[in-house]
């Protein structure tokens, strides 16, 4: 019983387990023991769970691909009548086509492992295919084309060749190109089985080279195919780095070998080089570039790990067989998939359904964990795509670079797909460049021409020896002309002649008066190109502060003579040690920077360097300036002197001063330039000259300029007292040794003049400090400005400039006291009276022979002076005279004179005014009237002050009176009845005389008179007068007018 119950249970479970039977269609006399390989991947399934008591596979093999076209009827037997509901397989393109779409019928899952017919992609004929496959004709082209994006181009052509199955190739990479924005701009056509000659002969190469440098070859017979037309190309003269080969390696079966490798697998190098510019493009990855053995280890390791050996295996076609496994896998994980999506234990029958399930789905495979695809191009998958209407899947390649700059051109880029210039030059005109480079030829050929062209002309400018002087052409000076010479200066002063017979002297041409240093001859000069060119810079110099050189005078009567300007003040040396001149701080800042003046100016040009600074190379010219000369010459006359030309210059009645180098030069002269003069000296004469560079001469003129600074400040060298100077020479002589100078008082000058002058002496020449820092320092600490006359002459002008502001203080004053003058005369005398008599000129009188004349007085004028006091009443006339003399000026009118309280005025009078002389003396007259009214006297305000007014018009003469106290007075009858109008008046009144009333009334008719009668007048009798009122305004005398009008 017991035993009954165990069998029932387990025919239950056998019952509700689901057994799916999968079809492997294979092909005969390929992949030989294959079901392994299936029965393999069913275990792997087994042990990962897939596979289990739920839903088992069991596998049925049968071979197809046969001639007979057997394996259509092989599935659908099985199909019908083994009761296969999934199919791996067909082996072949042809028979998988066929199966495929009966599957797609009976709507059972078909899964092609080793078929690349592109025709397999349509979804909307194959519905239910899946290929595991990657060696596809899409995928390759897929991958063709995002090489080809990836290195930015857009422009390819593709060279095939006849045949289906290269037609088939060549439409996929085409459909893909266009899908992915490739543009095939040409394609050629081969042969099918042409080889490298007639590719050659065809001249469909030439096509490719005027249309294109990218090129995708697809040929049915990959390897041989491919191999012949590199070899073309090669042969061509196309295998370089402006065309780029893009070799898509399709493989339809068994794994081809390499096709630089011959049929007894000799490796040949002439044919892999043929292939140095090219892209073999694979889509299996993992074996490196499709031609290696790498995946031939893992496969052999997984199948003995799982108990199977690789011996009963077909081994080239390795491919076949990871494909084949990855197939089972695929199939078995989208059931297991679409069973627990759904829940339903029958959908494996649902063909559609398993189908869709394989699509999108990732597992590891035989040899990789990712499959056979892995490497550096990987397929991306996109979102929201439907891959039956792609009919290509729904992925995307992406390449990663694993090296740059590999491509073997110059700078390791890859070509263009389209020249810069185009195929045949069609975009680039050349003209402008061979115009810029005949430009450049002519530019070129030009300079060396004119090199060539400025070295003759140079070289005939120093031929031309501006600087040589005949000996016939100058004329030595003995010491008895020497003094009659002196005589006719009579300028020339003690301190300028106390040097004057020291140096040889001569007089070139007419009048030139030169020094000289003559040498004895010993053989003659030929100079060197450096010479003539140091010879030609000196006679070019030109500064204030050198001394000119005239020139040499050589190869004549045995003796070279070297001839500079002569100075009529003799050298620093000369002022230095001559105890009767007397040397302030001014001469010290003078001539110091007149030494660095010089020595700035050599530094900066072309001679360099001066080369044997010492106080007496310092001349002082009849202008107090210093003129350095002996300037470059010591080298070239050392070197001479060296080389047997010349001797020791003759000196004058053996008087060291007299030379250009005394016994005291070495002092002068630096340690480095002492040793390099010592190592010159030892020199044998076919030995080479060594020379100093411009650097080191410019720090030797500045350790010499360190030692003259010293002397001219201290009067003295820098040693300590008491040294013989005769030692110091010796010791230091060969430049072995050095005695550094120091400075004897340091408090006498500046501290940083200190630091300078220990600079200059500081043995490491690098340290020593510029000339143009040792200018700037001399000239700050010893507040130099300019030059000895140039202080001398800031002294006059500072001098004059106060005396000019002397001068322009009393000029000013005596204008000053003028102008007071003048005011005071102009008060006294009329403007031209007084500008008639500051000329010195006469006053004639003169007769009038209209004016008017008023004369005023101060009514009670006695009572007032009588209660005040003196100051009090010239205070009171002060006061009220100031404001008659305002109103007087306002209206035109002349005061003649006041006499006491007596005023008077007179208008037309010096100045002929018209007949406007009445109108003003009446505008005057009522303006005095209207200023009385609020007038009070400052002592005595409660009494107010009146007046008498008398006017009259007529004839008057007047002129100037008196020499001592000049006055110009009035004369004639007018006056003195004026003055009896006045006399008559009474008080705050103006009386008119019959003349003066007519004489307004006949041009003024707006002033106010009235008559008052008939008065007796002394000396006239009695009289007719009247009395001015007022003044009307514009409005009444309109008012007036229309009146009289009858208006």
């Amino acid at each position: 019983m017991r035993l009954l119950l165990i069998f029932l249970l387990f025919f239950s479970q056998e019952c509700l387990a689901i057994k799916v039977k999968v079809a492997h269609i294979g092909a005969v006399g390929a992949m030989k023991n294959s079901e392994k390989i299936l029965q393999l991947s069913k275990e792997q399934l087994i042990q990962e769970g897939v596979l289990g008591d739920d839903f088992q596979i069991e596998i049925l093999n049968q071979m197809g691909c046969g001639e007979s076209y057997e394996g259509v009827a092989v599935g659908a037997d099985m199909y019908h009548a083994q009761g296969v509901r999934a199919f791996i397989g067909p082996y072949c393109n042809a028979e998988l086509d066929a199966v495929a779409k009966m599957a797609t019928f009976w709507n059972v899952p078909i899964v092609g492992y080793m078929a690349s017919s592109n025709s397999f992609a349509d979804k909307s004929i194959f519905k239910t295919l899946a290929r595991v496959s990657l060696r596809t004709t899409n995928s390759l082209a897929e991958a063709a084309a995002a090489l080809i994006k990836h290195y930015g181009w857009n422009k390819v052509a593709i060279a095939t060749n006849t045949g289906a199955v290269a037609f088939e190739r060549i439409q996929a990479f085409e459909e893909v190109f266009h899908q992915r924005g490739v543009n095939v701009v040409r394609k050629i056509m081969l042969d099918e089985y042409t080889n490298a000659k007639a590719i050659m002969n065809s001249g469909l190469l030439q096509e490719l080279e005027n249309s294109a440098r990218v090129v995708v070859c697809a040929f049915s017979s990959t390897r041989d195919m491919t191999k012949e037309f590199m070899q073309a190309v090669t042969l061509s003269g196309m295998n370089n780095a402006n065309y780029a080969w893009i070799l898509p390696w399709l493989q339809i079966e068994t794994k081809d070998a390499a096709p630089w490798l011959g049929d007894d697998g000799e490796y040949q190098q002439n044919v892999k080089d043929h292939f140095a510019n090219a892209f073999i493009v694979s889509t299996i990855i993992d074996d490196v570039n499709g031609f290696d053995n790498t995946l031939v280890t893992p496969f052999k390791e997984k199948l003995e790990a799982n108990g199977y050996s690789t011996d009963d295996l077909e081994m080239k076609n390795i491919y076949g067989y990871i494909h084949l496994y990855d197939a089972l896998r695929l199939y078995a994980l989208a059931v297991r998939a679409t069973m627990n999506e759904t829940g339903n234990e029958n959908a494996y029958l649902n063909g559609r359904e398993v189908w869709n399930h394989m699509r999108r789905i990732t597992f590891p495979g035989l040899v990789s964990n990712a499959g056979v695809t892995s490497g550096t191009l990987e397929p991306v998958l996109l979102n929201n795509c439907d891959g039956t209407k792609t009919g290509n899947g729904c992925y995307e390649l992406q390449i990663t670079d694993l090296s740059t700059g590999f491509w073997p051109s110059i700078d390791g880029t890859l070509p263009p797909d389209e020249p810069v210039c185009g195929f045949r030059n069609e975009k680039c005109d050349y003209t402008m460049m061979i115009i810029g480079g005949c430009v450049i030829i002519f530019i070129i050929l030009l300079i060396i021409s004119g090199f060539f062209i400025s070295r003759v002309c140079e070289n005939r400018a120093l031929a031309n020896t501006p600087w040589r002087i005949w000996r016939d052409d100058f004329r030595v000076i003995q010491e008895d002309e020497m003094k009659s010479m002196l005589s006719i200066g009579s300028s020339k002063t003690k301190m300028s002649n106390m040097s004057m017979f020291v140096k040889h002297h001569a007089v070139v041409g007419t009048n030139t008066h030169a020094s000289f240093h003559l040498y004895p001859q010993r053989r003659p000069i030929v100079f060197n190109r450096q010479d003539l060119q140091l010879l030609n810079q000196m006679k070019q110099a030109v500064h204030d502060n050198l001394n000119p050189f005239l020139g040499m005078s050589f190869n004549e009567k045995e003796e070279m003579v070297v001839l500079w300007k002569f100075c009529s003040r003799g050298t620093i040396q000369d002022m230095i040690y001559n105890q009767e001149v007397v040397l302030d701080a001014k001469f010290h800042g003078a001539f110091i920077r007149d030494i660095t003046l010089g020595l700035e100016y050599l530094h900066s040009s072309i001679i360099g360097y001066h080369g044997s600074l010492t106080p007496w190379s310092c001349l002082i010219d009849r202008n107090w300036m210093i003129k350095l000369t002996d300037f470059g010459i010591a080298n070239p006359l050392e070197r001479w002197e060296k080389m047997g030309l010349i001797s020791t210059e003759t000196l004058k009645e053996g008087d060291d001063k007299s030379g250009s180098a005394q016994k005291t030069s070495i002092l002068y002269q630096p340690p480095e330039m002492l040793k390099n003069r010592e190592s010159n000296r030892l020199r044998r004469m076919d030995q080479s000259w060594v020379k100093q560079s411009q650097a080191r001469r410019q720090m030797g003129d500045i350790y010499a300029f360190g030692m003259v600074m010293h002397e001219i400040l201290f009067r003295a060298l820098p040693f300590p007292n008491g040294t013989n100077i005769s030692e110091v020479l010796d010791y230091i002589r060969d430049g072995t040794r050095n005695f550094r100078p120091t400075i004897h008082d340091r408090t006498q000058i500046h501290p940083d003049l200190v630091a300078l002058l220990l600079d200059c002496w500081n043995e490491n020449p690098e340290v020593r400090p510029s000339i143009r820092r040792v200018r700037l320092n001399t000239e700050n600490y010893l507040k130099v400005k300019g030059s000895l006359v140039d202080q001398m002459m800031r002294m006059m002008e500072q001098y004059a400039n106060n005396l000019e502001k002397l001068v322009a203080e009393r000029t000013g004053m005596l204008e000053e006291a003028n102008v007071r003058a003048d005011k005071l005369l102009s008060q006294l005398l009329p403007k031209y009276v007084a500008n008639e008599l500051k000329m010195g000129r006469s006053v004639p009188p003169k007769t009038f022979n209209m004016a008017s004349v008023m004369f005023s007085d101060i009514v009670g004028f006695t009572t007032i002076c009588s209660s005040s006091s003196p100051l009090e009443v010239v205070s009171m006339l002060n006061s009220i005279y100031s404001k008659f003399d305002d109103a007087i000026n306002k209206h035109s009118a002349y005061k003649v004179e006041t006499i006491g309280d007596a005023y008077m005025i007179v208008s037309g009078i010096p100045e002929e005014n018209g007949n406007e002389h009445i109108r003003n003396i009446c505008n005057t007259a009522l303006e005095l009237m209207l200023l009385l009214k609020t007038y009070e006297i400052p002592h005595r305000r409660n009494v107010k002050l009146r007046i008498r007014l008398g006017i009259h018009t007529g004839t008057v003469a007047a002129g100037v009176v008196g020499l001592t106290a000049p006055r110009y007075c009035l004369f004639g009858d007018t006056v003195n009845v004026a003055s009896r109008m006045e006399s008559t008046s009474e008080p705050e009144k103006i009386q008119m005389s019959q003349e003066a009333r007519d004489f307004c009334l006949r041009y003024y008719q707006e002033f106010q008179i009235v008559l008052r009668g008939v008065v007796e007048a002394k000396g006239k009798g009695p009289v007719t007068t009247y009395w001015l009122l007022g003044k009307q305004s514009e409005s009444q005398m309109q008012q007036k007018n229309f009146s009289q009008l009858g208006i």
